[in-house]
């Protein structure tokens, strides 16, 4: 049985028109759609299907990534759901379970979707701010460092860690819309000291519902750091979360 094929034909007769495409990529198998919100910001949903490891089931989960990442399973948008999946004992039951996620889709999806497609959240990088730190890490560190007037030559990585963890003491009063582009130099600035010990990169890792900038760093193992998640979450809750980037 064509699993992939049935999907494509009977949940593509709801998405397809909404701008969704095809891709078997996520998940098992799912639809992808990337469009800007009402910020002119670029965003992604995807509606996905997978299957559980241990009986013949189907879940379906909705992501979007607009104004932060989130998932979501049936029973956060249909009233009085509790997601178990849909069981099926038989190959030809799988088409009747597919049918029955497209007239969820159908009656309380759509809406839904519309719904998550603005920003959940007030403060968030967005994708064109990891897409900034892959293109321009070198200028952006180069900025921080003469702006701060720091000597990259003798700064260790603890010696960065705790001047960042310093200068975000002093921002966590201020908003993120004010801090964001000095958040993305801060970030561009740790991978400056990194690489004077590791080996490193930023990379752009694309998971098809979200895709972000991280720094791979070759040390005893391969690690990768989303080093922005970890200052924005020292700004907003508590500076020590940047030790997580002393690297031993």
């Amino acid at each position: 049985m064509q699993k992939g094929k049935i999907i494509k034909e009977i949940i593509g007769k709801v998405l397809e028109p909404e701008g969704f495409v095809f891709d078997k990529e996520i998940e098992k198998w799912g639809f992808l759609k990337e469009f800007k919100n009402s910020k002119s910001e670029i965003a992604r949903q995807t509606v996905a299907f997978y299957f559980s490891n241990y009986k013949r089931k189907i879940f379906m989960v909705i992501s979007c990534f607009s104004g932060g990442f989130d998932s979501y399973r049936i029973n956060r948008f249909v009233p009085g759901c509790i997601d178990d999946g849909i069981e099926y004992s038989k190959d030809k039951e799988f088409k009747k379970v597919i049918e029955t996620y497209a007239d969820i889709l159908k009656q309380y999806g759509l809406d839904f979707l519309k719904k998550i497609a603005e920003p959940q959240k007030s403060d968030y990088f967005r994708q064109e701010d990891y897409n900034k730190l892959f293109d321009d890490n070198e200028s952006l560190a180069q900025k921080f460092i003469i702006e701060q007037q720091i000597n990259l030559e003798h700064i260790t990585i603890a010696d960065a860690v705790k001047l960042m963890k310093d200068m975000l003491t002093e921002k966590q009063s201020r908003r993120f819309e004010d801090c964001r582009e000095f958040f993305l130099e801060m970030a561009a600035f740790y991978g400056c000291v990194v690489i004077k010990t590791y080996p490193c990169k930023w990379v752009m890792e694309d998971f098809k519902t979200h895709a972000v900038c991280t720094l791979e760093i070759e040390s005893e193992i391969t690690k990768s750091l989303f080093v922005t998640k970890e200052i924005y979450f020292a700004w907003k809750k508590s500076v020590d979360r940047l030790d997580s980037l002393i690297i031993s």
